[in-house]
């Protein structure tokens, strides 16, 4: 089998596009549901589950990774220098597989 198990090229940049957009839709889920109950004051029970929170930070960190080698494609700076651009991106995708879906 070739690239992308033996389909067209077109087919393989669509399955690239839509894997990317399902990525980032799940980043942002992920911050949507923890943003208020981080901003909450600090001391008090923010409510967070630290299983559910551990478990989404692993994914979180994955897909934000994936997202700033992405972007080292296109971007030569260290990894440690482009990551806060590589969130705006996955952010942007989100808002935009969302306004397409």
């Amino acid at each position: 089998m070739g690239e992308c198990g033996g389909t067209g090229g077109m087919q393989c940049m669509l399955l690239a596009q839509t894997l990317g957009l399902a990525m980032a839709r799940k980043a942002a889920d992920i911050l949507d549901r923890h943003r208020v109950p981080l901003t909450r004051a600090a001391g008090g029970d923010n409510g967070l589950d630290p299983a559910q929170f551990a478990a989404d930070d692993a994914i979180f960190t994955a897909v934000l990774d994936a997202a700033n080698e992405c972007l080292g494609r296109f971007d030569a700076r260290p990894a440690d220098d482009r990551w806060c651009d590589a969130l705006l991106h996955l952010i942007q995708l989100a808002q935009f597989a969302a306004e397409t879906s």
